[in-house]
């Protein structure tokens, strides 16, 4: 494939197969605009490349799901899906700005705060799943997750070549968190 897909559902179609031709053309599509977004709005350009990668994995996911229907054109969607998740990045930053931390303590237990919208069950399901998970997927997602750490600061903390190696990780530690969840 050269060009991008014609249609909505072209695109779901080969997002759906996988397929690495249809993702760069997505990028080279939409990251202009979700770069916009993430930069005028307090964010980084780190910032917005995570925000384009966590969202076109929920777009992923979704497409993969035989029930899925798509109520809006693509960009509007993914548009939204990047706008909710950076929003819920920049109130967790302001949550974490308020509350200053004494010490730290090197060998993290997970303890996480559930999200609002997270049951019991899920949040067990969740610490279980890091646990099972393993160093240095574990401490990988921990500190990016839930204490924001920069991927330079991971990749420097976790002997990373660099920031770009360490975010290829977490993509990687993330999707065996997510099976792990599903068969949980």
């Amino acid at each position: 494939m050269t060009t991008a897909p014609n249609t909505d559902e072209a695109w779901l179609a080969e997002l759906r197969e996988g397929s690495d031709e249809a993702f760069a053309q997505l990028y080279r599509a939409y990251f202009g605009m979700i770069h916009h977004l993430v930069i005028n709005n307090s964010g980084s350009e780190a910032d917005a490349q995570d925000i384009f990668q966590d969202a076109v994995v929920v777009l992923y996911e979704k497409a993969r799901d035989p029930e899925f229907v798509l109520s809006a054109a693509l960009k509007t969607y993914l548009y939204s899906i990047c706008r909710n998740l950076w929003l819920k990045r920049l109130r967790n930053r302001q949550k974490k700005e308020k509350v200053k931390w004494i010490d730290y303590e090197p060998r993290m237990e997970v303890d996480v705060e559930p999200e609002p919208d997270m049951t019991e069950r899920q949040q067990s399901i969740l610490n279980t799943c890091l646990e099972k998970l393993g160093d240095p997927c574990k401490t990988l997602l921990v500190e990016f997750y839930y204490h924001k750490t920069r991927m330079e600061e991971i990749a420097r903390k976790l002997n990373y070549a660099n920031a770009a190696t360490a975010k290829n990780q977490k993509y990687k530690c993330l999707q065996r968190l997510r099976k792990m969840a599903l068969i949980a």
